[in-house]
């Protein structure tokens, strides 16, 4: 018999909602997917479960707690902020009904995903603070900001939820912590603001304080201050300064580490006194680092490591490609690689880790099964595993620049990462060596027909090394380009191993194009629409890449590719 707390209640009628599935439980609640039928609709039910051992008055405090966060909560009305559908009592269980979100908390998405691109965190951070500033001037401090507390829908967006602790004051205003509040410490000791820990009177900048730890938890993966104890954490959070970002993430600049330290100051009037403040300071340092790398590649000097993951800067020295529409892609990259000295290894090797921190783009995938090969002129489409690889959805990250269309069933990468720096989603969890695959991609939308999109295979897990096959739909000619690239941590005349005409490429807006790639050993072959692209390419240098993992490509900025029907086999 299962011991989850809550589990007994699935199949129960709570009001109008039939619960169905247990999403989580914590020490006084468990939360429910439920299915409503007034009006017919999926929600998420929490209902209060009291531990047996709590003795009677501790059963009232936190059934007050359950019903100030209904109350609280159901006073507020902004799109960020989770709304209250309905609450009540029914067999001794008070219960909320509030709207179910797919996408689970913000926590449980970078424990699946890593720390996330600065743009994703900037994109969050805003929503969140509009949420916070509307909050506070309607008089309530939530008093437990944290990812956990964050929930994300369908389409990226986040609403702030669980106002079971917020202090709600009568006219909202800000001030100064003095007087003791026994109330205080009842929020998440990771997140605790310094005033909070001490007891003191709390006001909208205590929130302030634990968005920016939960700045820094998204930006990491780890929060500031760790400690065996919640004290010893508490005490932490009063007199200890938190570590560097810069050291932690390499394309972190001093000023966005400014931002968040600010943001963590121990004293509220030295903190930003509105969280939509802390918002904008965030999105102005992030758009420094941006025009930052733009003003680095522009004078042909190595850029601060872009803030996408797959991004390990693309360096081509003067190359005299044979295709012009390479050699002009090439050209648009070229920079000078220079030597950093006096830096240390163990420096270099925080720098990588840090990288390949960033790596949120990752996600698994599933082993296929062994068939036979097929030859290079035959139809590949034909040939393939029972499983489409894409309609799993819980195998691929999903952010608001990678996407599932649910009616199509095909899955988005639209790049909007500054410099053309690739977007690459790799699986993990199974590595190839010898196989086939094969992916249909649409163009939805991109900067003049001139995208370049493809596959990566063999690579390594943090991206260092790769594969690429990449088509361009340009309208330079009559036909689309291909291009086959060995990446090997630096983009050299040697990187490129074949390129030319792609005459079955289907260059129009709103047309599909199906690629297949082979690969065995040093050999490689590729088709495109059915057609092969000339000759068996062999990769005889000694960086010949053996073994890795497969993902999907899209690299011009503004580029938004559909990609649908990915299936995989390994070859003996």
């Amino acid at each position: 018999m299962s011991t989850t707390r809550g589990q007994h209640l699935i199949g129960k009628v709570l009001g109008s909602c039939l619960l169905e599935k247990l999403l989580g439980y914590g020490g006084s609640s468990a939360v429910f997917l439920a299915q409503e039928h007034d009006p017919e609709r999926k929600v998420a039910v929490k209902v209060f479960l009291p531990r047996s051992t709590m003795d009677a008055q501790s059963r009232k405090e936190f059934y007050q707690r359950f019903l100030r966060e209904a109350e609280a909560a159901s006073q507020l009305d902004h799109p960020n902020i989770l709304p209250i559908y309905s609450y009540g009592e029914q067999d001794g269980l008070p219960y909320i009904v509030m709207p179910y979100m797919s996408g689970g908390t913000l926590s449980e998405y970078v424990g699946r995903h890593g720390p996330l691109a600065l743009q994703d965190v900037q994109w969050y951070l805003e929503q969140i603070a509009a949420a916070l500033d509307y909050a506070h001037t309607h008089g309530c401090i939530h008093c437990d900001v944290k990812p956990a507390n964050m929930l994300i829908d369908g389409d990226g967006h986040v609403m702030l939820s669980d106002f079971g602790i917020a202090h709600l004051s009568k006219d909202g205003s800000m001030t100064s912590p003095g007087r003791r509040n026994p109330d205080a410490l009842m929020g998440t000791p990771d997140y605790i603001s310094p005033e909070q820990a001490m007891g003191y009177a709390l006001d909208g900048r205590s929130d302030i304080y634990s968005l920016g730890v939960t700045a820094f938890y998204l930006l990491t993966r780890q929060l500031p201050f760790k400690a065996d104890t919640s004290i010893a954490l508490a005490l932490m959070h009063v007199h200890d300064a938190p570590p560097s970002l810069v050291s932690l993430r390499a394309d972190i600049s001093p000023a966005l580490e400014q931002v968040v330290h600010t943001a963590l100051a121990k004293a509220p009037d030295d903190r930003f006194q509105t969280a939509t403040g802390f918002s904008m300071a965030f999105t102005e340092a992030v758009t420094q680092i941006v025009l930052s790398n733009e003003q680095a590649m522009e004078s042909g000097k190595y850029p601060r490591l872009s803030c996408n993951p797959g991004y390990l800067g693309r360096i081509f020295p003067s190359l005299a490609f044979a295709d012009p529409v390479i050699a002009d892609k090439a050209a648009g990259f070229r920079l000078k690689t220079t030597r950093l000295v006096g830096i240390t290894s163990l420096f270099l090797v925080i720098t990588l880790i840090a990288v390949f921190s960033m790596n949120y783009v990752i996600a698994h995938l599933a082993p296929a099964p062994m068939t036979a090969s097929t030859s290079v002129g035959a139809n590949m489409n034909a040939v393939r595993p029972s499983a489409d690889l894409l309609l799993d959805h819980n195998d691929w990250p999903t952010s608001p620049t990678l996407f599932f269309d649910q009616q199509e069933q095909r899955y988005h990468i639209f790049n909007k990462s500054p410099q053309n720096a690739p977007l690459i989603s790799l699986f993990q969890g199974n590595t190839y060596s010898n196989f086939q695959l094969s992916v249909t991609m649409e163009e939805m939308r991109g900067p003049n027909n001139n995208c370049y999109y493809g596959v990566v295979f063999r690579s390594a897990s943090d991206q260092s090394k790769y594969y690429l096959f990449e088509i361009l739909t340009s309208g330079i000619d009559q036909y689309g380009k291909y291009a086959f690239w060995r990446f090997d941590g630096d983009w050299t005349e040697n990187s490129l191993i074949s390129s030319g005409d792609a005459p079955a490429l289907l260059t129009d807006p709103g047309k599909s194009n199906t690629l297949t790639v082979k690969a065995q050993g040093d050999h490689f072959s590729f088709i495109i629409n059915q057609k092969a692209l000339g000759r068996t390419v062999t990769d005889s240098s000694k960086s010949a890449l053996k073994l890795g993992q497969i993902g999907l490509y899209v690299e011009t900025q503004g580029s938004e590719i559909a990609f649908s029907h990915l299936y995989v086999k390994s070859l003996s």
